[in-house]
């Protein structure tokens, strides 16, 4: 009998001791990867929401949510620039003023937000200026840029809308060829040992298929691939509000805050987002050997707080994660709106905005809504046909002796003239829509990639844009 309890305590003890040196390990591994992060530079996050309105409440939502992430795995507040519009907080629309939400059941992400740069200050031109420390170029806001060296880890997070090889500001937008520029020039000059840049927008994958070097020391990971929409999630939730945030940034943000970083690596993370974002094709780019470092060198190395299971924070699989694809999500939750609105004035007020926005007699819209016929039906806009019969007209400006629907309907292209697509989108952002003002075009950026790549030179491109977008009648198509 004695020899069986010596037995038993022998084997007590050899487990406490295996798991000592197991928990003994497991710290001396995190004491190391926080030795070598701390010991070869420094980390620098940059988040962007590009985005305003009360609508794309999620852009705002997600960026608020990363900062959080950020710095709950370490990364000093004097790392972090933000770039958020900040209408959404005290929107006169928010039922909980003051606060935002990422997730349903979570919690308001938005107190201790530092606000690096808000309102008219957040442009594509200052977002390139920070990024790449450029401290004179920058207008307004707090002036803080990167100042990084080549022994340092940037990380960026952009979230907004996008198009085939543009993402859009409040009041401008981003291309293809002036972000790569920037990237490629920051890595000349040694500005950083290795960059990641997560992006959120429609066709965002164009910003860096077949144009992001492999060879520059960055990794691109993209919400959808060069040819489709992403997805807003939590957009039939119970707190009345929009989608509360982007089912990529979304999966993406809860998998950093919950998992230990220092043992996680970007492929990792990116094979867990990808499979988890099944609602467009999330694709990376760039130097993929990258994606064998651990996401602490580039969201911090501090220990993650591991949750419970009955944590309140929800994931993209609750009940409540009702996706809507991006450039459909002004006019569902209008749809929304009139479905939950208790009063007849107040669905008298969103009846006049959806026909003001879709150009539907009132005859029409009073008959869709009596036969409750769906949504959809009518979403096929009179503006929206507008802007596709206007496109096909600048198209036959431009190449009269050819068949426009290969450059209509091709819509995958691959931008392999930069300078040309660089040059018409900004002519056609001045001289015909506001991609701000006007979202729904940016599903006809191909258009420009398809001529371009046809070898028709920008001035003649332009040229058309002329004299066409001259008698452009109507405008605001969401």
């Amino acid at each position: 009998m004695l020899s069986i309890y010596v037995a038993i305590a022998f084997l007590a003890s050899t487990s406490v001791y295996c798991f000592n040196l197991k928990h003994s390990r497991a710290e001396n591994i995190h004491e190391e990867l926080s030795e070598k992060l701390h010991g070869s530079g420094k980390t620098w996050v940059v988040l962007v929401a590009g985005s305003n309105s009360w609508y794309n409440y999620r852009h705002q939502s997600d960026i608020c949510h990363a900062y959080h992430v950020v710095r709950s795995h370490g990364v000093p507040k004097e790392n972090i620039i933000t770039m958020m519009y900040d209408d959404i907080a005290y929107n006169k629309k928010n039922p909980y003023p003051g606060k935002i939400y990422n997730v349903p059941g979570g919690k308001d992400v938005y107190a201790g937000v530092e606000i690096d740069y808000s309102g008219i200050h957040v442009t594509p031109e200052n977002f390139l200026a920070v990024l790449s420390g450029n401290k004179t170029a920058v207008k307004g806001g707090s002036s803080k840029v990167v100042e990084s060296t080549h022994y340092d880890h940037i990380f960026v997070y952009f979230t907004d809308h996008g198009g085939v090889g543009v993402v859009c500001f409040p009041d401008s937008m981003l291309t293809v060829k002036d972000l790569n520029d920037v990237l490629k020039r920051m890595h000349k000059l040694k500005k950083f040992g290795r960059l990641v840049f997560y992006m959120e927008a429609c066709e965002s994958g164009s910003m860096f298929a077949k144009v992001l070097p492999k060879n520059i020391d960055v990794y691109a990971v993209t919400a959808a691939n060069s040819h489709e929409s992403s997805w807003g999630c939590y957009c039939d939730n119970k707190m009345k509000l929009p989608c509360l945030g982007d089912c990529f940034s979304i999966n993406w943000i809860v998998n950093s805050e919950k998992e230990d970083l220092s043992r996680e690596t970007l492929a990792s993370q990116f094979e867990i987002v990808k499979q988890k974002t099944n609602t467009s094709h999330v694709m990376h780019y760039g130097d993929l050997k990258i994606a064998q470092d651990y996401v602490a060198y580039y969201l911090g190395d501090k220990r993650a707080v591991i949750k419970n299971p009955d944590d309140d924070l929800m994931t993209v699989e609750s009940k409540e994660s009702i996706s809507w694809p991006s450039r459909e999500i002004y006019f569902r939750i209008l749809e929304r709106q009139l479905n939950e609105a208790e009063t007849q004035a107040e669905r008298r007020v969103l009846r006049h905005k959806i026909q003001k926005l879709t150009m539907i007699s009132h005859l029409r819209f009073y008959f869709f809504s009596k036969l409750k016929l769906e949504f959809q039906t009518y979403l096929t806009s009179k503006k929206r046909s507008y802007l596709e019969t206007f496109m096909k007209s600048l198209v036959w400006t431009i190449v009269p002796h050819q068949s426009y629907s290969h450059f209509m309907h091709s819509s995958s292209p691959t931008i392999n003239s930069l300078n040309c697509f660089d040059n018409v989108i900004k002519a056609f952002h001045q001289m015909c829509f506001h991609f701000g003002q006007n979202p729904y075009i940016l599903k006809y950026t191909y258009v420009f990639a398809n001529l371009c790549n046809a070898g028709i030179d920008s001035e003649t491109i332009i040229g058309a844009m002329f004299d066409t977008c001259k008698n452009i009648k109507i405008r605001g198509i969401l």
